[in-house]
């Protein structure tokens, strides 16, 4: 005679698929806890890098592991941000504060400030030698709310509004005068729209120009993610149940991680990078932020990214330089996104005032674009900050 499976039996696997499946469709819900080190020589040509060794904690990405070493992670100021809900937001600067531009760094979703860690060595160098004797620019990094070294606030505040008004409090704290930058990556280019969409005061007067990198205005809700239609509908189905599983149940949801982590961490390669010649150095480096991104904070945050609108940001864009930058490999947001944000703006401006609008297609590239093809990211925002200066200029 077959058995039946029990309510709690089906809940159980309706959990873990759940989870496995969010963790094929966006590669954030299960990996692999990078718990050692490598060395540089282990690592290949593609980058000195070493695996950040994960905590429990929220603020499992330690600094003091970022992968290029000491010289790249050198702050000249750190602070805390408190928001007006009472989180502390972890912030690191590069340069001094009268510099005549600031430009803030805006991370993704389950990543943290560490991930522009490239971006940060190379602009770095290059602003502080830009005039031979002052930085012509201050760098602005921040772990956003749940993420990296950054406080939790309440589950109902994990949405990309009060993401904008987080950066909104970062701008107040530490750069409350004189001419910004946004420049934000996935989740942290949907940050930036939504303060646009929200503040277009804020835009062509104290933002004076925005990066937007492998990031969405809206509609990511009927994403495929690279996957057949049969494992799309079957992910689809599960997602609320993994959803509900880490937001709920995030200790079993973590031991699940654990387990799962070896299967999906080759997952977690397929859909934030391109090709097979990946330095699996990077994908260590990727696995170890995620691990450090709570489970329940992973759910959380996914709602808001599925439902984001921010067509309302449109029209502030045009107001100032924007560079769109995306892989024209992405399975995470595709190419497409990016080519629609453009489409917008470009449709936004008019004859006597066409946007000042840069798009870059990186080739060869996925999700995670500034990790795997960084110089090309660190060129274009280099010459959106050139475009900027030129404006400021004339």
């Amino acid at each position: 005679m077959s058995q039946h499976p029990t309510p709690k039996t089906v809940g159980i696997l309706g959990g873990v698929l759940g989870l496995a499946a969010a963790g094929a469709a966006v590669g954030v819900a299960v990996t692999r806890a990078a718990g050692r080190r490598v060395t540089a020589a282990q690592l290949g040509p593609a980058a000195e890098l070493e695996t950040i060794e994960p905590t429990d904690r929220p603020e499992a990405v330690q600094r003091e592991d970022d992968p290029l070493g000491a010289a790249s992670r050198a702050a000249d100021t750190t602070a805390l941000v408190q928001t007006p809900d009472g989180v502390l937001l972890s912030v690191e600067e590069v340069g001094p504060q009268d510099a005549p531009l600031t430009v803030v760094f805006v991370h993704g979703y389950c990543l943290s400030m560490a991930s522009w860690t490239f971006q940060r060595r190379d602009l770095g160098a290059a602003v502080a030698t830009a005039n031979g004797h002052r930085p012509d620019a201050r760098l602005v990094f921040y772990d956003q709310r749940g993420h990296g070294s950054s406080g939790r606030g309440p589950a109902e505040h994990s949405t990309i509004n009060q993401l904008a008004d987080d950066l909104v409090a970062v701008l107040d704290a530490r750069a409350p005068r004189g001419p910004v930058v946004l420049v934000g990556h996935s989740m942290g280019g949907m940050t930036v729209l939504s303060l646009a969409a929200r503040r277009p005061d804020l835009f062509g007067g104290r933002v004076v120009g925005v990066g937007l990198v492998s990031t969405s205005s809206g509609g990511l809700s009927d994403l495929s993610f690279g996957l057949p239609h049969l494992l799309t509908r079957f992910s689809a189905a599960v997602f609320p149940i993994a959803g509900y599983t880490m937001r709920h149940r995030p200790q079993w949801a973590e031991r699940t991680r654990r387990v799962a982590r070896d299967v999906v961490s080759a997952v977690v390669k397929t859909m934030s990078f391109a090709g097979p010649d990946v330095d699996p150095a990077l994908v260590r480096y990727v696995d170890a932020m995620i691990a450090g991104t709570p489970v329940d904070v992973i759910g959380e945050f996914y709602p808001a990214i599925a439902g984001l609108d921010a067509s309302a940001a449109i029209e502030p864009l045009t107001r100032v330089p924007v560079l769109v930058l995306s892989g024209d490999a992405d399975k995470l947001i595709p190419q497409g996104h990016s080519d629609r944000i453009v489409a917008r703006i470009e449709e936004a401006g008019t004859p006597d005032a066409p946007p000042d609008l840069e798009y870059v297609v990186v080739p060869d590239s996925g999700h995670l674009v500034l990790l795997q093809h960084p110089a090309e990211v660190t060129a274009a925002v280099t010459r959106l900050l050139r475009r900027v200066g030129q404006r400021a200029r004339s």
